[in-house]
């Protein structure tokens, strides 16, 4: 009788208060882990809102032009725009050559361009910086009358002072294929990172 009744205690451990232990553990782990995304800064979360709700009307009539159809796009797929710390390989790099570091997209709308170097004013007509390298270097397109299919992708540099065309049109850009970025250090950074970034 003592064997039937530890078999019987045995087979509800099993049953019922295994999976209850296991329960609890997955809900204290969930509860952790809400806990960590609401620790995630205010102007993280906000800058990600910017960047899913392009406002490229807007941004059109404070610069009185019109961008690409390719660069509106972009920002419909969220797979390009959220991507951080990348390298875009171009197709006449080496594989131990340095690539064209992204560290983030910026939102289309016109509180970014304001983070970013004056095009116009630099002599490189008018445009809208797209991303950012992290060491204060811009990516852009320039804008026109008309609207266009695609343009040109520049790089705007600020040491050394210059502008450079680095892909004939946008969607050539993006086709390259990335990589994450390696983590250079910060003096190999701004000696790639400069115009000439290819080298």
């Amino acid at each position: 009788m003592k064997d039937t009744i530890l078999t019987v205690v045995a087979i509800l451990s099993l049953t019922v208060l295994l999976p209850l232990v296991l329960l609890r553990i997955r809900d204290r782990f969930r509860a952790r882990r809400r806990g960590f995304d609401e620790q995630i800064p205010a102007h993280i979360v906000a800058y990600r809102e910017r960047l899913l709700r392009p406002d490229p009307a807007t941004v059109e009539k404070h610069i009185g032009s019109l961008l690409s159809e390719r660069l509106i796009r972009m920002y419909e797929g969220q797979e390009a725009i959220l991507s951080r710390n990348i390298e875009l390989q171009s197709s006449g790099l080496s594989r131990k050559a340095r690539g064209r570091r992204i560290e983030r997209f910026l939102p289309l709308d016109i509180e970014s361009q304001h983070e970013t170097c004056d095009l116009q004013e630099a002599g490189w007509g008018r445009g809208f910086c797209f991303a950012a390298d992290g060491a204060g270097n811009f990516y852009w397109q320039p804008v026109s009358a008309a609207r266009q299919l695609d343009a040109p992708v520049f790089f705007a540099c600020h040491d050394p002072w210059g502008n450079e065309k680095v892909a004939d049109s946008l969607e050539e850009f993006l086709s390259w294929p990335r990589i994450p970025y390696n983590g250079r250090t910060r003096s190999n950074l701004f000696r790639w990172g400069g115009c000439g970034g290819e080298s």
